[in-house]
């Protein structure tokens, strides 16, 4: 199978992580790192040996010539991102949430599609081992049809430790744990037919 090259947006605290479970993947070679802080690119690169950095996104794009992109930065970014690699005919991946609006969602859906070029989001947490073992017994109704179901997401991971811009972020809590756990119900139980939900603070300095 041919390896698949890719340049990796953004060098920040996740990219690490990313940068590592590519290369557990296997398949995938990071062939470039861009970020507006050059010496942070630098710096993720001589860790995972990538060979070319760069601070200007579009060249980095255009002299490698990649087979997808993965967009690994702040929500409103995404869109960005994206639509440069639209425009080169270039696969983009992204992050979740995938865009801070409905409408700027479907417009990089959109922009993809007329591109003929995948368009991907990340959602990491049906992946992981106990989940996906908890699809396999669903699946094979262990415990029959399920009518009733409670996902909790609890973790002490300091978040604002290494991303300490999230407190200004808008809906916290439903942009970064809120996604995750819709995407888990949507994997174990199928697609949401409908939606609500109810909020509140608990943190004062949390928004």
């Amino acid at each position: 199978m041919k390896v698949k090259r890719f340049v990796l947006v953004g060098a920040g605290f996740w990219e690490r992580y990313q940068l590592a479970a590519w290369r557990e993947a296997g398949g995938v070679e990071c062939v470039g790192i861009y970020n507006r802080t050059l010496s942070k690119a630098q710096a993720l690169a001589n860790e995972f040996g990538a060979n070319t950095t760069s601070d200007n996104v579009e060249e980095l794009m255009d002299n490698l010539q990649p087979d997808f992109v993965d967009t690994v930065t702040d929500v409103p970014t995404h869109p960005t991102y994206v639509s440069l690699a639209a425009e080169r005919r270039i696969a983009a991946i992204c992050q979740k949430p995938m865009a801070p609006t409905l409408a700027a969602a479907e417009e990089m859906v959109g922009e993809c599609r007329r591109a003929g070029v995948p368009l991907l989001v990340h959602e990491n947490w049906r992946w992981q081992t106990p989940i996906r073992a908890l699809k396999a017994e669903l699946d094979r109704q262990a415990i029959g049809q399920p009518f009733r179901a409670r996902i909790d997401m609890i973790s002490g991971f300091p978040v604002f430790d290494n991303q300490p811009f999230l407190r200004e972020a808008e809906q916290f809590i439903l942009m970064d744990v809120g996604s995750h756990v819709l995407d888990v119900a949507r994997f174990l139980f199928g697609e949401v037919r409908s939606i609500c939900c109810q909020t509140q603070r608990v943190a004062v300095e949390v928004r």
